[in-house]
């Protein structure tokens, strides 16, 4: 498994997550894509829209 958020960051020392031969512990970076500012900015704009018009629904997405 790969793990890349945790309830307590960083990830102390001695969790025993870091002993685990299957899982590959990384710093919080996973979502860290070629496009992930652009999508980020594109949720953030309709968000606005939708806030703007009185909506109470917004988009929610991991892309």
């Amino acid at each position: 498994a790969a793990l890349d958020c945790f309830p307590e960051e960083p990830l102390p020392p001695e969790s025993p997550f870091w002993a685990l031969p299957n899982v590959l512990v990384t710093p919080h970076t996973a979502g860290e894509t070629e496009r992930y500012e652009k999508n980020v900015v594109d949720i953030l704009m309709d968000n606005i829209e939708r806030l703007l018009r009185g909506e109470t629904t917004l988009r929610n997405e991991v892309v």
